[in-house]
């Protein structure tokens, strides 16, 4: 169709017509190539034709002529006057000057010679159409035209095996898209094959943990006690009663105390007697107080297990009336973790342990649920404040916090956020169990938590975790690992400070006095709240007690307004801790916040750059 042109003009022209077709330069290069050759077919064949039926009408013709105009078939008779002859010639002319209808094969080679010519003149107006169409809107249309390339064709040919063997290439790779796809569905089928076994294992799993959690509480209930109902007045309560093994150890300590009491009173009324008397007596006070010490030993060890075993049965019971696991005790979350237990419960929401069938790990599985009791305004703060922990706590990413993996919505009033499962309990554990720790071991953990709170000092939002304690401080691995970003604020356009709009919330033991400051202006706070709970952790770990308010309610601290009252910190005597340690904790627990350490100062303070002995 363009042959004729110039090879710049013309591959304008395939590059305008690729453009209004949508298609690629190569498929219209070839489709150009296949109507030529079709074209020239077409032409050379009609032209054949065309000379056949000319040639053979000619040959009639002459016949035709030469036969009716000869003198013999114009004179029939050579005996006709001259006057008869010209009234014969005269009618044939007449004849002649009539219109003669053509035959019927003639008529239809005439139609297919007329048509050709109009696809012909068909085709010139559209080059001619496209070609000003090209060189209106042709950058070049002022150029003149490039002289005409006799191997264009030549061009076209590569180009058209070029398509050839790309279309042999686009096959193979349609043949090998096909088998992969073949395998990729094979194996997600025996993919989703293996995580229903996993799912089957780990639900197996921890059903047998539990039958022998069951057994484990059972032997403990007759050892170490459980709670009965009893009736008080009008009112069924619930009253823990020991086991048989803790009464008999406070029983024999109660013996034991006689014994001693009775031998120091032999003592006193013995003035006068032998000196070997007052040696046996000596040293049977001396086995009752190495006795005593042993059985003491005996009802601690007794009364820790007695407190870990009312925590497994309060979370037994729990996790029997528990909303998520209501109708399923084994549900699976998007299709990808299978819950499997109760790890714990909060205000306002539910922790499981999970495997993630996909990844095949545990994790921790924190459904959010929202109250139907609620008001649409409470719905919406919850939800508020969960989409913005989830939001800060998915771009943290350090040693000592707890990762966040997942978010999963489980239904309009319910979702879940996936993070790591720590394999080890939390803080608050081993200080009821331990009651005090060497230094040397709480300097180590509380190096820890300091790291992870200058992280997110230096995150590019500032964020103070502002519930920082024991039982929000989980170990993994001997390492210790920050988690519940629930209460935390994040101070934005590189402030330092923020106002303190939503005060009451938190642990009241563990935040400064600014927190319950009272007033008509909220009280301004700053990293330096979380230093403040540092302080308080690391005294509770060394001592075994708070530093303020230890055995007092939550209410009454904010009644009586006991932290605000705290001035300064006392250390108790035993156990002795360093003087470096000493004012460490005193720099975190300084009351006004402008002698208080920030997380820099306590991150490099002389304490944690001097080595341990």
């Amino acid at each position: 169709m363009h042959q004729q042109l110039p090879p710049e003009q013309l591959d304008r022209l395939i590059c305008l017509e690729a453009r209004i077709h949508k298609k690629s330069k190569e498929e219209i290069i070839q489709e150009q190539y296949l109507q030529m050759e079709s074209e020239k077919q077409t032409d050379e064949n009609d032209r054949n034709k065309l000379n056949v039926d000319s040639n053979k009408k000619s040959d009639d013709l002459k016949c035709s002529l030469n036969s009716e105009n000869s003198p013999q078939n114009l004179f029939p008779s050579q005996n006709l006057s001259p006057v008869q002859k010209k009234s014969i010639i005269t009618k044939k002319h007449s004849q002649s000057k009539k219109k003669k209808k053509p035959k019927e094969g003639q008529q239809k080679d005439i139609t297919q010679y007329l048509q050709y010519q109009k696809k012909q003149q068909k085709a010139k107006k559209s080059e001619q159409k496209l070609i000003e169409y090209s060189i209106q809107d042709s950058p070049f249309k002022n150029k003149s035209p490039l002289p005409y390339d006799p191997n264009i064709e030549k061009q076209l040919k590569e180009k058209q095996n070029q398509i050839a063997i790309s279309e042999i290439k686009i096959k193979e790779l349609e043949t090998h898209n096909s088998e992969l796809r073949e395998t990729i569905s094979t194996l997600t089928e025996q993919q989703l094959k293996m995580q229903d076994v996993v799912k089957l294992f780990a639900i197996e799993n921890e059903k047998l943990k539990k039958q022998q959690l069951q057994t484990q509480l059972q032997t403990n209930r007759v050892r170490l006690g459980e709670y009965v109902v009893q009736r008080e007045k009008t009112a069924l309560v619930d009253v823990w009663i020991d086991g048989q093994e803790l009464k008999d150890a406070k029983e024999q300590s109660k013996k034991l105390e006689n014994l001693k009491t009775d031998i120091e009173n032999k003592k006193k009324n013995s003035k006068n007697k032998e000196e070997q008397e007052m040696r046996t007596l000596n040293v049977k006070l001396n086995f009752l107080v190495k006795e005593e010490q042993q059985l003491y030993e005996t009802v601690e060890r007794l009364e820790t297990e007695k407190n870990l075993h009312i925590k497994q049965l309060k979370r037994v019971y729990e996790e029997e009336h528990a909303r998520f696991t209501k109708n399923n005790d084994y549900p699976l979350i998007g299709e990808r973790y299978q819950v499997l237990s109760l790890l714990g419960k909060g205000g306002f929401s539910e922790v499981y342990k999970a495997y993630d069938l996909q990844e095949l790990r545990e994790v921790a599985c924190k459904i959010h649920q929202l109250n139907s009791n609620w008001s649409d305004h409470a719905k919406q703060n919850y939800i508020r404040h969960a989409i913005r922990e989830n939001r800060v706590h998915k771009e943290l990413n350090h040693l000592h916090i707890v990762k966040l993996y997942d978010s999963v919505e489980i239904d309009k009033s319910s979702f879940c956020t996936v993070l790591e499962l720590c394999d080890g309990p939390d803080l608050s554990y081993y200080i009821k169990k331990y009651k005090c720790f060497p230094e040397k071991e709480a300097k180590l953990l509380i190096g820890q938590i300091i790291s992870a709170i200058k992280y997110l000092n230096n995150h590019k939002n500032k964020i103070i975790h502002y519930d920082l304690k024991p039982q929000n401080i989980l170990f993994h691995l001997n390492e210790l690992k920050i988690s519940d970003f629930g209460l935390c604020k994040v101070l934005e356009d590189d402030n330092s400070k923020l106002q303190l709009t939503s005060q009451g919330v938190g642990t009241y033991w563990y935040l400064p006095p600014e927190c319950f400051h009272m007033g008509d202006q909220p009280p301004n706070i700053s990293s330096k709240v979380d230093i403040w709970s540092i302080g308080v952790i690391f005294f509770e770990m060394l001592f075994g007690q708070k530093p303020f308010g230890q055995g007092i309610s939550q209410e009454k601290i904010l009644k009586e307004q006991i932290i605000v009252k705290s001035q300064s910190v006392t250390f108790p005597q035993k156990p002795i801790i360093s003087n470096e340690c000493k004012e460490f904790i005193r720099g975190c627990l300084a009351y006004n916040q402008v002698d208080r350490l920030d997380v820099h100062q306590a991150s490099n303070h002389s304490y944690f750059q001097k080595k341990q002995n």
